[in-house]
């Protein structure tokens, strides 16, 4: 009898957690696991993706606030046999029902990002409440997928025992990731003739563009030859970004670009891949930078630390996260003989791999 899992998204934008969850989701239904994937939106570019035996529900609400009696009807109507969240407020959502024993399947939980240095930011007001409800509900779930130490460690302080914790890598590398790799950048004329810096991610408060954008100020009068900066990615702070480019007179030097399905002919074809991301899980965009062979500089944050990355020899990681020594990095990589370095093996984020953990996880269960 086949078992039943239901995956849960916000929606099917572009982000690691999306990509992961569908991807997993792709594996799971081709070996006889009926999957189901309830998103509060189905729109997004990641539905192209799907695979037909997927059963895609769109709650159709904005908020998670109006889905929770839509989710709970589906949950206690369908029966399922295992529960997937990768999201936090979904994921407490969830452990709140398991705690008030209102759903009877098993909870499996792989948290994406870093908790309390998601919540606990300098620049903002630190969301306590999320805290407090993460440390009284999330160890409620069955099973945790843990996709780095600082993950792991969190995990331990809310209290999850080590038993219910399973090391995993993102799922990122499926059979067309090099043939993808080098296909033609199509309407970038420019980029297909001339350098260019590369940062990909959500246009959000943890990606810290703004640290980027202003390096890029500086480099732009030390550095002779002419560069771009390449952004692609959504967010709501898009429209700030792009203001702060045309007052600083880089917007003929800047060009941001909409989610794609495919962006590893854009990180294969690229002078440099720069991450200054506050925080991180474990950053798909910048292991596929790494995994293509190309010059990694990011910030060294929660999730993103050099212990996580340390197998990989062509990235560098910032000692002190500043502006003027992220330009002085960029500057001295970009004026560097490139070095010719070992190809970094693709196993350990393989697709079939991390999800088969999944699938074992769920026959045990």
């Amino acid at each position: 009898m086949k078992k039943n899992i239901i995956f849960f998204l916000h929606d099917l934008y572009v982000g690691g957690a999306e990509k992961n969850l569908v991807n997993y989701a792709n594996y799971l239904s081709n070996n006889n696991i009926n999957v189901k994937l309830i998103c509060l939106s189905a729109k997004g570019i990641l539905k192209k993706n799907i695979d037909r035996k997927v059963k895609v529900i769109d709650l159709n609400k904005k908020r998670l606030k109006n889905s929770i009696f839509p989710i709970l009807k589906i949950i206690n109507k369908t029966k399922p046999d295992i529960l997937f969240s990768s999201l936090l407020h979904i994921s407490l959502l969830l452990c709140f029902f398991k705690k008030m024993n209102l759903i009877k399947a098993k909870l499996f939980v792989r948290p994406s990002n870093v908790i309390l240095a998601n919540h606990i930011s300098t620049k903002s007001k630190p969301n306590y409440l999320i805290i407090f409800l993460t440390n009284l509900f999330l160890r409620y779930a069955d099973l945790f997928f843990c996709i780095s130490d600082n993950i792991f460690k969190e995990l331990r302080l809310f209290k999850v025992p080590t038993n219910k914790i399973i090391k995993i890598n993102n799922a990122i590398v499926d059979n067309d990731f090099y043939k993808k790799s080098k296909k033609p950048l199509k309407n970038n004329k420019r980029l297909n003739k001339t350098d260019y810096i590369l940062s990909i991610g959500r246009l959000t408060e943890q990606k810290n563009h703004l640290m980027l954008l202003n390096s890029f100020i500086q480099i732009k009068k030390k550095y002779k030859k002419k560069l771009f900066l390449v952004l692609i990615g959504e967010g709501h702070l898009k429209k700030n970004l792009k203001n702060f480019v045309k007052i600083n007179k880089i917007d003929k030097d800047v060009i941001f670009i909409k989610n794609l399905q495919n962006v590893l002919n854009y990180i294969k074809s690229c002078k440099l891949f720069v991450q200054t991301s506050l925080w991180e899980g474990q950053p798909n965009v910048l292991i596929e930078a790494l995994l293509l062979n190309k010059q990694v500089i990011a910030t060294n944050c929660p999730g993103q630390s050099k212990k996580n990355l340390k197998q990989f020899k062509n990235c560098h990681l910032l000692k002190i996260n500043s502006i003027n020594n992220l330009s002085k990095t960029i500057l001295y990589f970009l004026n560097k003989k490139k070095n010719n370095l070992k190809l970094n093996k693709t196993i350990n984020y393989l697709i079939n791999n991390s999800s088969k953990i999944i699938l074992d996880a769920i026959k045990k269960n």
